[in-house]
């Protein structure tokens, strides 16, 4: 989570509220600003290690081998995200929803008879 706006970026700063940065030595260079309990961090963690595997893991131009099944349980869970942050953080804050809405990449079948090697995830 970023601020979005110069009023919040003057209170909390740059860079990401919700986590932790870490110097080049591990060393705890900046808290987080803001303090989310561990499901939400548990939701968030999760999302940005399934997002990795949207590219192509082969050739990232290549399509991304998420089916439409996959693509809407990520997309359930985002929305899932945005409601528990909205609870979260009350209305002290405005969340802007930016994260882009996924669906199956319509050369998907296609490329994948194309190339037998590649399997979708479903």
């Amino acid at each position: 989570m970023w601020a979005g706006d110069d009023a919040t970026r003057s209170k909390l700063g740059v860079g990401p509220l919700d986590a932790t940065v870490y110097d080049l030595q591990g060393d705890v260079a900046l808290p987080p600003r803001l303090l989310l309990p561990s499901n939400v961090h548990s939701l968030i963690n999760r999302l940005d290690q399934e997002y990795l595997s949207y590219l192509n893991p082969l050739y990232p131009p290549d399509p991304s081998l998420w089916t439409q099944a996959r693509c809407d349980r990520f997309n359930s869970d985002v929305d899932q995200l945005l409601l528990l942050l909205q609870v979260e953080l009350g209305t002290n804050f405005v969340i802007i929803d930016q994260q882009k809405r996924h669906a199956e990449d319509p050369a998907l079948g296609e490329f994948l008879v194309a190339n037998p090697n590649q399997k979708p995830m479903p």
